[in-house]
């Protein structure tokens, strides 16, 4: 293995009682694996902890472990500490892991070996697929237990409801995996909060993920950092995400200008129908065709606005290719709307409803046809 295989960073935040126990967790996992690695600390401790590390230093004189402390009008939270980490980081490949004794260092092998055998660009450590165990969220017996695991897989449904890259792995909010250092060569990252995984995952430039099972320890010396303000934090993140990231929550973005379109149609349906008496069947055409321009406009300007046509015969067969899908779909969305008003729903529910499925089958289409991505 390479001199530099592995750098192994630990955030610290006023952890001193955790330093000699992860560090010997570490050498213990690491013992007879063949794997070059070396540890580096990034604290923003305002305790002893940065005296401990030192310490630990020397008695560990056999490993190369160095420390970042950094000064407090940098100390920023933890995504930016391991992104201080990256930064400085010797090694091919970067481990990251918390120093709360909830990341049991002994997976570490396990990721590193995996990401080389699959030859894999992330290998990330997850309690949400067999084998895996979140139990250091607490009990399911105990209101808290139930409350933290509801909180956290909320939070993790909703991330990749949003954000496709993140249904790559089932743990995207952990914050224990391994990577290529290589996978952030010309990559910005402008993180907030804690959840520094969803930022490498939606910002990075890499191809194949894969998984190791683990269990989420309970935290041993410490209490939880978790707070109302990091919550908020998170979700700042996750809006950042949004607007900074052109393919992100694409589908999201599809919807709103749907929704757009849905006003559209049936506004003018009702218009056409109930200020000029028109058969509701041309009513509906009318409607669905220029819902259908208003559609691709907005498609163009705010949810592909990232794909810039780079010629006229592109736009030509863009605009082309979205009307002929657009068209196809309008046989679902015709088939709903009949169907259902067969059965005596109202005219304007039947087309609601029959937009939804239009919807689907134009996302789909266009995604991989018209834009091609």
């Amino acid at each position: 293995m390479d001199k530099n295989a592995l750098t192994i960073i630990l955030p610290t935040f006023n952890e001193k009682d955790n330093v000699g126990p992860i560090l010997q967790g570490i050498k213990n996992a690491m013992n007879g694996k063949g794997i070059s690695f070396d540890i580096l600390f990034v604290d923003d401790s305002s305790d002893e902890t940065p005296e401990e590390i030192n310490k630990q230093i020397q008695i560990n004189s056999d490993i190369n472990i160095q420390m970042i402390h950094r000064p407090k009008e940098e100390r920023t939270g933890l995504a930016t500490a391991f992104i201080e980490g990256f930064k400085k980081a010797q090694g091919d490949y970067i481990c990251c892991l918390d120093s709360d004794l909830q990341h049991p260092p002994s997976v570490i092998p396990a990721l590193f070996e995996k990401i080389v055998e699959k030859k894999a660009d992330i290998s990330v450590a997850t309690r949400y697929t067999k084998g895996g165990s979140a139990e250091g969220l607490g009990s399911l017996k105990t209101f808290y237990g139930v409350y933290r695991r509801a909180v956290s897989l909320g939070f993790k449904y909703f991330t990749q409801i949003i954000f496709i890259p993140t249904r790559k792995t089932s743990d995207p909010l952990g914050g224990f995996f391994l990577f290529k250092k290589s996978i952030l060569d010309g990559v910005e990252l402008y993180p907030k909060g804690f959840k520094i995984l969803v930022e490498v995952l939606m910002r990075a430039n890499f191809d194949k993920v894969v998984e190791v099972p683990y269990t989420f320890l309970a935290r041993e010396n410490d209490e939880s950092k978790a707070t109302l303000k990091q919550g908020l934090e998170f979700f700042k993140h996750l809006w950042n995400i949004f607007f900074t990231v052109p393919e992100a929550g694409r589908f999201v973005k599809f919807c709103i200008v749907g929704g757009s379109g849905v006003v559209v149609n049936i506004g003018i349906l009702y218009f056409l129908v109930e200020f000029y008496d028109l058969n509701k069947n041309v009513a509906w055409a009318i409607a669905v065709i220029l819902s259908i321009l208003t559609n691709y406009i907005l498609n163009t300007l705010f949810t592909y606005g990232d794909k810039k046509s780079p010629t006229r015969k592109e736009s030509l067969r863009r605009v082309t290719l979205y009307y002929l899908i657009s068209f196809f779909s309008m046989i679902f969305n015709w088939a709903v709307f009949t169907g259902v008003m067969y059965f005596g729903i109202h005219y304007v529910l039947a087309a609601f409803l029959g937009i939804l499925v239009a919807t689907a089958v134009n996302f789909i289409l266009v995604t991989k046809l018209v834009w091609r991505l």
